[in-house]
């Protein structure tokens, strides 16, 4: 028991945050010296790094297109599926649904793309085949409501409006989704003004819709986190009060520019209702961040396609993927955790890990592969857009700030395996450490071994350059692949544009370099060498500015 209590005291000291604060900072600053410092005295020892650096993110990528292919099949059939009607005949309503359902599903696999669909429709068939008998596991239709919480600050009332146009579009009841929209105090004139447009429009249209004002509170951290988590407590409240079961209530975080696709709903209550164990489960749909495409510069187009193409391939590698931006979990779920955090400024990709240690590992993410479609980053003019989307990046980066937690937690937890235990941290450290480095390294590990005349005469330095560009020439491959799977997620062209404007998101992409080393890596080195000497970033709201009316499929 002593020794528990020592334990306890340096885990939760100062200097062992300190610690652990510094350790991915510290990684990435050495990860990105090493060829600089190692060139001259040891060339053979940095080529041959070099080397096996781009062949490893040269298999990487093919691995990546393998992934983005079968992601956008999964993708195209969930979108254009009737997902209301499975969940009615899954949940019974109809007269021998069930089995039909199951036969359709076979129907669907033997169609066009059958190899890469069956995987997805045997896991469903099987799902379904687990039921057989057990029609008490499921849930009834009937009883499932689903409460959307959008948090907002400053943003204009069109922005809020298309949000909840498209709930309201969605293949879905709308009677049976209950809105809060939450605004800050700091904020109150303008939420309050935007809160009776809002009611005027969509007064009767959901089962309710509910305005809360989160007042600051000392100790919170100023930001999403702190407004999402005082209104899920004030609206659990409500709940109480209209004798609710909060395991029939499923609760999706929605930025104020977010816009759901019709099938969302339907599809996230289909996976719920049919899930024995839904409780521990967080549903993730894809992120696409498609409006304002057609408006926003080609460096900002770029990074927002990169993005969504990243959920994209993490969602069809589901031990892999973690919670971003909007995500669904039960309230029961969220009533476990005690909400969302109110400590953090990435509050999305944290409540993953909350979520982890609160059922002491065992959760599990299911990617429901269809989009919640989000904001290409656009401001009022072409400096404030590069500079908002840089602090953007820099804002998802500070994910990293979860390294202390997850391994301090950890300790905390001998009932986790050990291996899960390293793999779980091993995976949080690597992905900020390849965020941060891999596009620098890519580009400029070779070129410190210039320097060293010798070596440069050698038959191994003549071979990094050129088996170095050959991959490097190789890998637009992968970039061309990414253009035609881009143009066929890309939103209807607004009507104020040529067919010409079709060459600019072709030649957009001659900007990838560039924008994987200013938008991606600087943003994410700036964050962990923050971290690493204590300034810790204060949450920044991205602007959000629309030059066209949404519309999506």
């Amino acid at each position: 028991m002593l020794e528990v209590l020592r334990m306890q005291t340096w885990v939760d000291s100062h200097w062992f945050q300190r610690l652990l604060e510094i350790i991915p900072g510290l990684s990435v600053w050495a990860v990105i010296i090493f060829p600089f410092a190692f060139a001259y005295p040891f060339p053979l020892m940095v080529a041959y790094f070099i080397l096996i650096f781009n062949l490893y993110w040269f298999l990487k990528a093919f691995n990546i297109a393998r992934h983005l292919l079968n992601g956008l099949y999964h993708m195209k059939y969930n979108m254009h599926t009737n997902w209301y009607e499975r969940c009615k005949a899954v949940s019974g309503d109809l007269p021998g649904s069930r089995s039909k359902l199951k036969e359709d599903y076979k129907k669907n696999a033997k169609n066009v793309f059958q190899k890469i669909r069956y995987r997805d429709l045997k896991k469903e068939i099987e799902e379904l085949e687990n039921l057989d008998d057990k029609e008490y596991l499921v849930k009834k239709l009937d009883d499932i409501l689903h409460l959307a919480v959008i948090p907002t600050y400053k943003e204009s009332f069109q922005i809020l409006d298309e949000t909840l146009e498209y709930i309201l579009k969605s293949n879905y009841p709308s009677k049976k989704i209950m809105i809060v929209v939450t605004g800050e105090e700091r904020d109150e004139k303008n939420f309050k003004k935007i809160s009776k447009q809002l009611e005027g429009k969509y007064h009767g249209k959901f089962r309710n819709l509910i305005f809360y004002v989160h007042k600051d509170k000392a100790g919170e951290v100023k930001g999403k986190g702190s407004n999402i988590a005082s209104a899920g407590k004030k609206v659990m409240k409500f709940i109480t009060q209209e004798g609710i079961d909060p395991e029939n209530i499923l609760v999706t975080t929605l930025d104020a520019d977010h816009v759901v696709h019709r099938e969302y709903f339907s599809r996230l209550t289909y996976k719920y209702i049919t899930d024995p164990d839904r409780d521990r489960k967080t549903y993730q749909p894809v992120a696409l961040l498609f409006n304002n495409i057609w408006d926003a510069p080609a460096p900002n187009r770029v990074a927002a396609i990169a993005s969504s193409f990243w959920i994209i391939v993490e969602s069809m590698r589901p031990y892999r993927l973690r919670t971003f931006a909007s995500h669904t979990q039960s309230l029961k779920t969220l009533l476990v955790t005690d909400f969302w955090s109110t400590q953090t400024i990435v509050e999305d990709g944290h409540q993953y890990f909350r979520t982890y240690f609160a059922f002491n590992g065992n959760i599990e993410m299911v990617p429901l592969l269809v989009p919640i479609y989000q904001d290409c980053l656009l401001d009022k003019t072409l400096w404030k857009t590069f500079k908002s989307q840089y602090l953007q990046r820099r804002r998802w980066a500070w994910g990293a700030s979860d390294f202390p937690y997850v391994v301090k937690n950890f300790l905390k937890h001998p009932e986790i395996p050990k291996r899960e235990k390293f793999i779980q941290t091993f995976r949080q450290y690597i992905s900020h450490l390849s965020w941060a480095s891999s596009s620098l390294l890519l580009a400029t590990a070779w070129v410190p071994l210039l320097f060293n005349k010798v070596f440069m005469n050698s038959v191994i330095a003549h071979n990094v350059t050129s088996y170095s560009s050959n991959l490097a020439l190789t890998a637009w491959i992968g970039v061309f692949f990414s253009v035609w799977t881009y143009l066929f997620l890309l939103p209807k062209k607004p009507k104020k544009y040529s067919h010409f404007r079709y060459v600019g998101m072709v030649v957009q992409w001659i900007f990838t370099p560039i924008v994987a080393i200013i938008l991606s890596s600087l943003p994410s080195i700036d964050a962990q060498t923050r971290l690493m000497f204590g300034k810790y970033l204060e949450f920044f709201i991205t602007p959000k500015i629309r030059k066209s009316k949404i519309e999506i499929s």
